[in-house]
């Protein structure tokens, strides 16, 4: 067994000795200011970004995936509101889904964006005094509301029959 695989998994070590490695690339975190969420173009009259396209967030709260899932049902509930009665639905109705999508998501994206980083930063940077002091502060009065950021109402999904908002 090779020097560096000593400390790995068998099931590990085969999918890497397996893996076509030109095929793999190794990509930092990347992270979108909260701004540029909150001021940037996110969606044009039939295309959209969500999902870690739209709020890629440092591992720091978890946020990522359920982000994702509260995407879908905003959309969901946006393209139910123009579909018409009879499943159609009209150029028009696909860009005031998406914009309205946009709008509503934008604000809860950036605020879980910065939340994340802010989060991170507190728990990972050094060990100094003031560090010190500005966890406890943290864990005492911030990190609470933080958390709460978890509890999100998106919605339900419009039956055929009905509108959401």
């Amino acid at each position: 067994m090779e020097n560096w695989a000593k400390d790995f998994p068998e099931t590990f070590i085969d999918a890497v000795r397996h893996a076509d490695m030109s095929a793999t690339s190794w990509a930092s975190l990347m992270f979108r200011y909260p701004w540029d969420v909150i001021f940037g173009k996110l969606n044009t009259e039939n295309v959209t970004v969500l999902g870690d396209a739209m709020h890629p967030t440092t591992p720091d709260l978890g946020q990522g995936g359920g982000m994702a899932l509260e995407d879908a049902v905003v959309l969901g509930c946006h393209i139910g509101n123009v579909t018409g009665p009879d499943g159609t639905l009209t150029p028009e109705g696909v860009s005031r889904a998406l914009t309205n999508y946009v709008e509503e998501r934008r604000w809860r994206a950036a605020w879980v964006i910065a939340a994340s980083f802010v989060s991170g930063w507190v728990q990972q940077d050094g060990s100094g005094w003031f560090m010190k002091f500005l966890r406890g502060v943290f864990y005492k009065t911030i990190m609470p509301k933080i958390f709460s950021i978890a509890d999100y109402d998106c919605g339900k999904l419009p039956s055929k029959n009905e509108s959401f908002h």
